[in-house]
C-alpha cells in the first residue's frame, strides 16, 4: 500500500482545537453572510467568504493532524 507521505507536526489534541475553532469561524462566516449591510459605518473588517476560505483551509489542517489516530 502506497503512502501519502503526510505527517502531523502537532499533537492530536492541538488538531482538535483546531478543528473546533475553525468550524466556530466557518458559522460565524455564514452567519456574517446571511446579513445584509446597510450601513457603512458598521461594516466588518474581514468578509464572510474570507472567514469561510480561511476557515475550511485550517480545518483541513486539523484533520492532517488527526491521521496518526486512524493507525493505518
Amino acid at each position: 500500500m502506497k503512502s501519502l507521505n503526510i505527517n502531523a507536526i502537532l499533537p492530536c489534541e492541538f488538531g482538535l482545537i483546531i478543528i473546533i475553532i475553525s468550524l466556530a469561524v466557518i458559522i460565524l462566516g455564514v452567519r456574517q453572510s446571511k446579513r445584509t449591510q446597510n450601513d457603512f459605518d458598521d461594516i466588518p473588517l474581514t468578509k464572510a467568504t474570507t472567514k469561510i476560505f480561511f476557515g475550511s483551509s485550517t480545518l483541513i489542517f486539523g484533520c492532517i493532524q488527526l491521521l496518526p489516530l486512524l493507525n493505518f
